[in-house]
């Protein structure tokens, strides 16, 4: 029952489409593009937008000014916080919190560059030890 009304459904659609198409080309009118030619048209134009911001970010001067602008903004902040008057006893936390991330920095760059130069000796002759 339901496919019988869908199909006299959509055959009463396109005979009125057909219908409509003959009357619109009497009086002269034009349909323009098809909705196929403009879905293309605009993929297209989206896909080259996509593409020329995508060029615009992953430009290495580009990214190379953002990173020294992120760096600059970095040690701006550092240098307010630093400027903050505190009290003594937040001010050595501080420094600890200061002193803990160094230390972290340097045990990454370490970990990934045998011939750091901010290795201590001791850790130097450490030997890795496999465990099973």
């Amino acid at each position: 029952m339901c496919d019988e009304r869908t199909e006299e459904l959509e055959r009463m659609v396109k005979e009125q489409k057909e219908m409509i198409d003959k009357l619109m080309e009497a009086h002269g009118h034009d349909h323009g593009p098809s909705l196929k030619d403009t879905i293309d048209s605009k993929k297209e134009k989206a896909d080259e937008t996509f593409r020329s911001v995508f060029a615009i970010f992953t430009n290495k001067e580009i990214q190379r000014h953002f990173v020294k602008a992120g760096m600059e903004f970095l040690s701006g902040i550092e240098e307010i916080i630093k400027a903050i008057p505190v009290p003594d006893s937040v001010r050595e936390k501080m420094d600890m919190a200061a002193e803990a991330k160094d230390d972290f920095v340097k045990d990454v760059v370490c970990d990934l560059n045998p011939s750091c130069k901010y290795k201590s000796a001791s850790k130097k002759k450490m030997k890795k030890i496999d465990v099973e």
